[in-house]
């Protein structure tokens, strides 16, 4: 039975500020979600405000939400705790379902103990009172499973894509698997996305193997402080040093991956990270941390470019990979972009859009 959410399911997406990420977007337009912030009276969450504000703004919002009441299912970016209250509150029906899509580094936070006990405690109950939870790939349910002993709600996985603007453009790139540049594609600005992109991992272990193949070069393209770059390389020695470039952020990825010789990420609880599917699409083979979410994708071309989040063995990686012969480095190039075929923007938006209505089956809000 395929659910109509055209004309039957009323959908209200939630989400924060600035706003979702892109891919988010089209999966929430693709099952006609109606938008709304999730601090749109007493905004807070782009701002600096106090826990009591925040508080206040969370209960304010859940009784002030507009139309509550005709809505089926309230999908929610990331996890929210004003939808909870809504719940709690018995502001929506039994009938109504809160619905998680988990596809950030909050997960990962709260197993590796990241943030402070009472903000651990409270996120685990409002893990606990969502009706279903959307996890954005396997790492994610297997975090779930994890924090909450297997008592789960329902659950199910999905995936991300290669957004249209990068494929398949990027299957046109020859990389250049001669040479000796790595690529790191990431956003910060600040000292909290540099921690979780796994940032300062990358320039520690780029430091290591540098001293054993000093013509490795480290392309970071992305938007980062100069605080940061300054706090990450203040310390290093200038040859290596003139061998990490800071590109800032950029649109055309074609003109690094197609210089590029291994793609690098090593995210400390990153949900996905589509910018390895589009260095994979590319050619480019992709040397991924172990709590990187796309690792379920590396990991199909070959379990060696997973690695765990310490700087001397990613570094003794980088090298092992370096000294593989160039037809060795071919084969996973080719076997990259065969498999970065498959995650394309319109795959995943369909297996959401059927991954939605099974959930919508399930949870009994067929009409």
């Amino acid at each position: 039975m395929n659910v109509d959410t055209d004309n039957k399911i009323k959908i209200a997406y939630i989400h924060g500020r600035p706003g979702p990420h892109p891919m988010h977007r089209k999966f929430a337009e693709s099952v006609n979600g109606e938008f709304h912030y999730v601090d749109f009276k007493l905004r807070w969450q782009d701002r600096n405000k106090s826990p009591i504000y925040r508080l206040i703004s969370w209960i304010l919002c859940a009784f002030k939400f507009p139309n509550k009441k005709k809505y089926d299912i309230f999908l929610v970016d990331n996890l929210h705790f004003m939808p909870v209250f809504m719940k709690i509150f018995r502001l929506i029906g039994r009938n109504q379902k809160i619905v998680a899509h988990m596809g950030s580094h909050t997960l990962y936070f709260i197993y590796s103990h990241r943030f402070s006990k009472l903000n651990e405690w409270m996120h685990i109950q409002a893990l606990k009172r969502y009706d279903a939870l959307i996890c954005e790939g396997k790492m994610a349910e297997f975090l779930v499973r994890k924090i909450l002993n297997g008592k789960t709600p329902l659950m199910y996985t999905v995936f991300m894509g290669i957004p249209d603007e990068h494929y398949p453009s990027e299957e046109n790139i020859m990389p250049d698997l001669s040479g000796r540049n790595i690529l790191f594609i990431g956003n910060g600005p600040d000292e909290f996305r540099s921690w979780y992109k796994g940032l300062d991992l990358i320039i520690a272990a780029f430091k290591i193997a540098f001293l054993k193949d000093p013509l490795l070069k480290l392309t970071i393209v992305g938007n980062w402080d100069e605080k940061i770059r300054k706090e990450l390389t203040g310390t290093v020695d200038m040859k290596i040093k003139n061998s990490i470039i800071f590109t800032g952020e950029a649109k055309n990825l074609s003109k690094f991956t197609s210089h590029a010789t291994l793609y690098l990420h090593c995210a400390r609880g990153e949900a996905f990270g589509i910018t390895i599917l589009i260095a994979m699409a590319a050619g480019v083979p992709a040397l991924v941390s172990d709590w990187t979410g796309a690792k379920e994708v590396v990991e199909q071309v070959d379990g060696r470019l997973i690695v765990p989040l310490d700087a001397r063995i990613i570094a003794e990686k980088i090298i092992w990979y370096f000294n593989l012969p160039i037809s060795e480095k071919e084969k996973l190039s080719v076997k990259g972009k065969n498999i970065a075929r498959v995650y394309t923007e319109k795959n995943a938006i369909d297996y959401y859009k059927a991954t939605f209505n099974k959930l919508i089956q399930d949870s009994g809000v067929v009409k």
